[in-house]
């Protein structure tokens, strides 16, 4: 339920760019673009689903080719907190972000569609 909140979020949000998901293992990786001058970051979450409850793990970072900014760990801290507030309003039903299925996959930089097999590896872009 809170991978399927998170892959929502994602899915409804115009300043993201979904590279790779993979459903069994509860990931997504994402571009998110920020101001108009900032480099994207790049959002890499991992839900952690049990019968007692939940847990979602999401990490910042800016972009290994983009230029680092002193502010940026505000603004990555920021991004974090926003997005887990989405996927929480999600699950209180106070928003809604329908998840539309999608297989398990990454996108590479030439646009190809390649299937991720394990979410335990970071996938080759």
């Amino acid at each position: 339920m809170v991978f399927r909140a998170a892959l929502g979020v994602a899915q409804n949000d115009e300043t993201c760019e979904i590279k790779a998901v993979h459903n069994e293992g509860r990931a997504l990786i994402l571009w998110r673009r920020t101001k108009a001058l900032s480099w994207p970051k790049l959002v890499m979450v991992r839900a952690v689903e049990s019968g007692t409850g939940s847990s979602v793990n999401v990490a910042v970072q800016s972009l290994p080719e983009g230029a680092g900014g002193l502010i940026d760990g505000r603004r990555n801290a920021k991004l974090v907190e926003e997005y887990i507030r989405g996927i929480q309003d999600v699950l209180d039903g106070a928003v809604s972000a329908p998840a539309r299925p999608v297989v398990s996959h990454y996108v590479r930089d030439d646009g190809a569609e390649v299937p991720w097999d394990d979410p335990d590896e970071f996938p080759d872009f």
